[in-house]
């Protein structure tokens, strides 16, 4: 779990998009006459201007050091084809004071609801508070409430470290790295920056910086979602890029074979002012048995689409082997603030062979200037370390 995960997950669903298909005509045009016309237009593109506004306030948190609170609210109901089949309520609200102090307080519900699930039943609420201060994370937790299978004894236990711990503070020593990590998004300003710089380039044999911006990319979003994607050694194999005319837009499509030193593939991007699309395909690893690259016969769609001013659909695709394994579809709403509507299907994988996930999520996100009355409290009483507390149960 890191700091503002919420945020980059966001950010990485808009940013990396692939647009569904279309049967209107695809005409290819000449690239000279359209290419300044098409790189004077990303500045009114309206997601990269939507993306830019939803991030401001934490880039001015992160350059300014300037105050903002938002509130974030989702809830997920797993449908009648799913095989789990529970209900989730989640809300944080959050004061940013400055880069480095921040208070969130949190609260979840989780709870079975199938009949299937009577023999093996789960129920977890609790409401808790996270202080970020510097690099240290800290917990209070106010109230907890779990109930699980197995006789209770593991809800017994978790009770019993919540007497010990209720309305203290806890070090959760997020320096040690192995409960939370905190990122501090030093990267954050320069994201959209580095998406525009990629949508402009042209002749990528010149251009010194379009491999760093990929890279910087690449990594941004591997420093909050371990992506099988690495940027050791990266370099591009070929590239493509065309121009092409469809449903009236002009459309820049670009193609690249990306290789580094444990896998490769093929990488389309297509953008235009009302979509944009990514394609990763030809996924190969590297076998050290028969130091070749071996087809690993994946591939992932992302897709975002505008369907009217600041309202886009959204989808993403992972597919092996031609078969369709996760299917999530976005609905998202931005108006200054940020409406999700999610439905996710997945199919049995390797870490749950027995399980078909679907569900519909609801998700809100609301970020306001911060208000002069708002206060973060900093630590009170006994501090207690997280470790200790683990190794006393």
């Amino acid at each position: 779990m890191k700091k503002n995960l919420f945020i980059i997950l966001s950010l990485f669903v808009v940013s990396l998009a692939w647009c569904s298909s279309s049967d209107k005509q695809v005409i290819e045009i000449d690239s000279q006459k359209w290419e300044q016309l098409f790189n004077n237009q990303i500045d009114n593109f309206q997601y990269i201007n939507d993306l830019k506004d939803f991030i401001s306030y934490n880039i001015s948190s992160i350059t300014g050091d300037m105050p903002y609170n938002s509130d974030l609210s989702f809830s997920v109901i797993f449908d009648k084809d799913s095989s789990l089949q529970w209900w989730i309520e989640f809300s944080q609200k959050k004061n940013s004071k400055s880069h480095n102090l921040e208070l969130s307080d949190i609260i979840l519900d989780i709870e079975t609801k199938s009949s299937e699930w009577d023999a093996e039943p789960f129920d977890l609420s609790w409401s808790v508070s996270l202080l970020y201060s510097g690099s240290e994370m800290y917990a209070n937790l106010h109230n907890l409430w779990v109930f699980m299978w197995e006789g209770n004894v593991a809800a017994k236990m978790y009770t019993l470290l919540w007497w010990m711990v209720m309305d203290k503070w806890v070090d959760l020593e997020v320096n040690s790295g192995w409960v939370f990590s905190v990122d501090k998004n030093e990267r954050l300003p320069f994201v959209v920056w580095t998406i525009e710089d990629v949508l402009k380039t042209e002749d990528i044999d010149k251009s010194s910086d379009f491999l760093w911006s990929v890279v910087e990319l690449v990594d941004y979003v591997n420093s909050y979602i371990n992506l099988w994607i690495s940027t050791d050694e990266l370099k591009i194999i070929t590239w493509n890029v065309v121009y092409l005319e469809k449903s009236k837009d002009i459309q820049k499509e670009f193609t690249w074979s990306f290789q580094w030193k444990k896998s490769s593939f093929d990488l389309s991007f297509l953008a235009s002012k009302k979509w944009l699309d990514i394609h990763i395909y030809n996924i190969k690893n590297y076998n050290e048995e028969v130091m070749d690259f071996e087809d690993d016969e994946q591939e992932f769609i992302f897709s975002l689409e505008e369907k009217k001013q600041s309202e886009y659909s959204v989808t993403f695709q992972l597919v092996k082997s031609q078969k369709n394994l996760a299917d999530l579809h976005w609905k998202i709403e931005y108006k200054g603030n940020m409406k999700l509507s999610i439905d996710f299907v997945l199919e049995p994988l390797e870490i749950v062979l027995w399980q078909k996930i679907s569900w519909t999520m609801e998700w809100n996100i609301i970020k306001n200037s911060w208000e002069w009355n708002n206060k973060i409290f900093g630590l009170s009483g006994e501090v207690l370390s997280l470790s200790d507390l683990l190794s006393s149960l």
